[in-house]
C-alpha cells in the first residue's frame, strides 16, 4: 500500500461514503468486487506479503490470494473494523472467505471486530508464514522458489469445520442486528451445494441494505474524529515507523509493573525491551532517554501517562505533555509505538488529576447503585470488563445510559473549558476508548448537542454549531 504501516486500506470506507450516490456507488462496488475475484481466479499462485496493518478490504485482498505471509512486528495486525467501527456488512467476501478459512467460530470473530497480531494469525491459520524483521521479501522469495519447484501449484482452498459461533446476545444492543445479518452470511459456505459467487452475491446486497442507515452514517463519521484528535495530538494523523525502537521499563510501582507485564505478554516483535532505551517508562527523567512517568503528574518526566484499565483489549494511555507544545511532535515517536503496540493513547493537558480519573468518577457517580450494566449494554456501551464489575447487573431503561452520558459529557466540556482537552475529538475519543461508547451514535458530544437541555446547547456550542 502506498500507505505506510498499511496492507491497501480504505477502500470499503470510501465506497461507503459515497454511497449517497447509489447508481455511481453500486457500478463502482461491482467493479472492484470483480478485480477481487480475478485476484482470486489467477491462473499462476498469488502471494500476500502483508508488512504493518491488514484492516477490513485489505484483509479481503489477501484472502484471495493463495498464500499470505507477514512481517513479525509489533505493527503487524489484522482487524475487521465494518461491523464494528462502521455498522456495515464487508463487501468483498470477507463474511464468506475467513470462515472457509477459520471455521465459523473464529471466522465471525474476525467479522465482529476481534484484532489479532501476526502471532495469532499464524497460529489460527490466517498467515502461513511469518517473516522475522525486514525479510518479508526473502521470506517471498523463499516461498516463490518452492512453488517454482512443485511446477506452480494453485493451492485447493480448505474446508473448515463448521464451529459453534460466538454468543451474539453479549455483544452491545446496536451490534446485534447486524451481527446476526454476517452470521447468516457466514454460514452460507456450511450449507449443501454452496457457491462462493452466490455468497459473494448476498454479501453485497447486505451491504448495501446496511451501509445507507443513519447508524452506519454516524459510525463512519466518528472515524474522522479519531483522525482529528490524532492529529491535534502530535501533528500529523499519518503513521510513521520509528525505525529503532528500544524500550526500558523500571518496575518499582504497581503501574510500572503492570506496563511491563503487558510488554513481556505481547512480546513485541520489532520492539526490545531493554535496561537503557530511547523511550523509558519511569518515575523520574532517565538521562538520556524520552522518558514517560506513569501514574503519576508529579516530577520531571517529558511526559506523565495514566492506564486506567491495563487489561482491557485496547487500553486506553492518558498522556500528558511536561511542555505546553501543541501539536506535540516531540511525543510522536512514543505515540506511534503505543499505538502500534495494541494501546490507545490519548495526549490532554490534564492538571492535577488526568482527564481519565475525573471521567471515571463522573460515569460511577451518574450509575449510582442502581442495576446498570444491562441498560449500557443495550445503549451499546462496551465497557472494559473491569468497570463492568464494578456495576450493579441487570437494568434495562434507556433513562440509566442517557444520564450516565451525560455526566461524561459535563465533564468532557468542563475539561475542554479548562482547556485540559484542546479540541471536542478528544472529548469524543476518552469517551470511546475508556467507557466503549457506541460509534453508531456519532460521538459523545454529537450525540448529547442534539437534544435541547442547556447541556445539549453547551455540547453543540464547543462542537461549532
Amino acid at each position: 500500500s502506498a500507505k505506510p504501516g498499511s496492507f491497501v486500506n480504505g477502500v470499503g470506507l470510501l465506497l461507503a461514503a459515497s454511497s449517497h450516490a447509489e447508481g455511481a456507488a453500486m457500478e463502482r462496488a461491482r467493479t472492484l468486487q470483480r478485480c477481487y475475484e480475478r485476484l482470486a481466479a489467477a491462473p499462476v499462485p498469488t502471494i500476500a506479503a502483508i508488512e504493518g496493518n491488514c484492516y477490513g478490504c485489505g484483509l479481503e485482498l489477501a484472502l484471495t490470494c493463495d498464500y499470505r505471509i507477514a512481517r513479525d512486528s509489533y505493527d503487524t495486525h489484522f482487524y475487521m473494523p465494518e461491523l464494528r467501527d462502521y455498522a456495515f456488512i464487508p463487501l468483498f467476501g470477507g463474511t464468506q472467505r475467513l470462515p472457509l478459512l477459520l471455521g465459523l467460530r473464529n471466522g465471525m470473530q474476525m467479522l465482529l471486530g476481534e484484532r489479532i497480531g501476526a502471532r495469532r494469525a499464524m497460529r489460527i491459520g490466517l498467515v502461513d508464514r511469518l517473516a522475522a524483521g525486514e525479510s518479508v521479501q526473502g521470506t517471498v522469495g523463499a516461498l516463490l522458489s518452492r512453488l517454482r519447484e512443485a511446477g506452480w501449484p494453485k493451492r485447493s482452498p480448505g474446508a473448515a469445520r463448521k464451529s459453534p459461533p460466538p454468543d451474539l446476545d453479549a455483544l452491545p444492543g446496536p451490534e446485534r442486528r447486524l451481527a446476526r445479518e454476517c452470521l447468516r452470511l457466514a454460514r452460507l459456505p456450511f450449507t449443501p451445494r454452496y457457491r462462493l459467487e452466490n455468497g459473494l452475491r448476498e454479501e453485497l446486497s447486505g451491504f448495501w441494505r446496511s451501509v445507507g442507515t443513519k447508524e452506519s452514517e454516524r459510525a463512519m463519521s466518528f472515524f474522522f474524529v479519531r483522525q482529528a484528535a490524532k492529529a491535534h495530538a502530535i501533528g500529523s494523523a499519518a503513521y510513521q515507523r520509528p525505525k529503532h525502537v528500544a524500550l526500558s521499563v523500571e518496575r518499582r510501582t504497581p503501574a510500572l509493573r503492570k506496563l511491563a507485564r503487558i510488554l513481556d505478554q505481547r512480546r513485541l516483535p520489532g520492539i526490545e525491551i531493554k535496561h537503557r532505551g530511547s523511550i523509558a517508562f519511569s518515575t523520574a527523567k532517565v538521562p538520556g532517554a524520552f522518558t514517560c512517568a506513569i501514574g503519576t503528574l508529579d516530577g520531571d518526566a517529558d511526559c506523565a501517562a495514566l492506564l486506567p484499565f491495563p487489561e482491557a483489549e485496547i487500553p486506553l494511555i492518558e498522556i500528558v505533555p511536561a511542555v505546553d507544545e501543541a501539536p506535540w511532535r516531540r511525543g510522536a515517536p512514543l505515540f506511534q509505538v503505543l499505538e502500534q503496540a495494541g494501546f490507545s493513547p490519548v495526549v490532554t493537558r490534564a492538571r492535577e488529576r488526568f482527564v481519565s480519573e475525573r471521567l471515571l468518577e463522573a460515569f460511577l457517580d451518574a450509575a449510582g447503585e442502581r442495576p446498570a450494566r444491562g441498560a449500557l449494554l443495550e445503549f451499546g456501551y462496551r465497557l472494559p470488563p473491569p468497570l463492568a464489575r464494578r456495576l450493579r447487573g441487570g437494568g434495562r431503561s434507556g433513562a440509566v445510559a442517557e444520564r450516565v452520558s451525560l455526566a461524561i459529557a459535563a465533564e468532557c466540556i468542563a475539561a475542554l473549558r479548562r482547556r485540559e482537552l484542546t479540541h471536542p475529538s478528544q472529548a469524543d475519543l476518552l469517551a470511546a476508548v475508556l467507557f466503549g461508547f457506541p460509534s453508531v451514535r456519532g460521538g459523545l458530544l454529537r450525540h448529547v448537542g442534539s437534544g435541547t437541555s442547556r447541556l445539549a446547547r453547551d455540547a453543540a456550542r464547543v462542537l461549532g454549531r
